[in-house]
């Protein structure tokens, strides 16, 4: 198995979900992420960890088969709710200045840890687990772990999202410093926390950079908002620069290298 890079992001490879972790993400979709004190959790914790952000999109694209709207299944429905809630309080968060002494990334450092890790910590389970509903677990990690719906999305809308995906994650520009590309505006939430810290006392560009990515979640969450409501009985289809809404939320959040790979993009950033 591939080893994270230093901030935690996925390798540009499958992501191979453990019977455990498909098991407390299948109970997540069917109900936790609709608890109070859940969200508020998340909106500490800033979501998922990389891994768990693109597993927990996995698990609900690739299991839940039913559904309404234009593809009637195998789509992202509660990643956006989840995520639309999570760009907006982000987005406001960076929009507020700064009180004093606060260092200017902290904003994009999470205050809790990933819910599902700390769930992963507690005592292991042994032999056949059974999830939500009494299903299956290790049936269904098998299947999550098949990637075919997810691989789809990622391909299907690569166009929209490829030029606004991370260049630091990607690889592009080998060598050179996060935060060089185009100002940040690209950056994922890792890579734009280093490039802040990399310009510390120079409050003028670590503003530009934080509003920047501010403007850039308010747009995300518009963007969420229309396709969630495009996989609802009344909702109109979405465009296909909506449906790469969700991949771009999730990108900035857990970083870029997982759909790059399900899309066959290099990691110099090309086809």
């Amino acid at each position: 198995m591939a080893v994270p890079d230093r901030f935690g992001l996925l390798p540009a490879g499958p992501l191979l979900l453990t019977t455990e972790e498909t098991r407390l993400l299948w109970a997540f979709v069917h109900g936790d992420i609709m608890d109070a004190a859940v969200r508020s959790w998340l909106r500490a914790s800033l979501g998922f960890c990389p891994r768990h952000t693109w597993a927990y999109a996995v698990v609900e694209i690739e299991l839940w088969e039913a559904g309404v709207g234009g593809r009637g299944g195998h789509q992202p429905f509660d990643v956006c709710v989840l995520y639309e809630d999570l760009c907006r309080t982000l987005s406001a968060r960076l929009g507020r200045p700064r009180g004093w002494g606060r260092r200017a990334e902290a904003a994009l450092v999470p205050s809790r840890r990933c819910y599902l890790c700390a769930q992963l910590a507690g005592a292991p389970r042994e032999g056949f687990a059974l999830g939500y509903a009494n299903s299956n677990s290790a049936a269904l990690a098998a299947e999550a772990n098949l990637l075919r719906h997810t691989r789809r999305w990622c391909e299907a809308t690569a166009d929209e999202w490829a030029p606004a995906a991370c260049p630091a994650c990607l690889g592009a520009a080998a060598g050179a410093a996060a935060g060089t590309h185009d100002d940040g505006a690209r950056l994922c939430r890792l890579h734009l926390a280093e490039a802040v810290r990399r310009v510390a006392g120079d409050d003028a560009r670590a503003g530009a950079l934080l509003s920047a990515a501010s403007a850039r979640l308010a747009s995300s969450a518009q963007g969420l908002t229309v396709l969630a409501r495009s996989m609802t009985a009344a909702g109109a289809p979405a465009d296909a620069r909506t449906e790469a809404s969700w991949i771009e939320a999730l990108g900035f959040f857990g970083g870029w290298q997982f759909p790059a790979f399900l899309a066959g993009i290099r990691a110099d950033g090309a086809p």
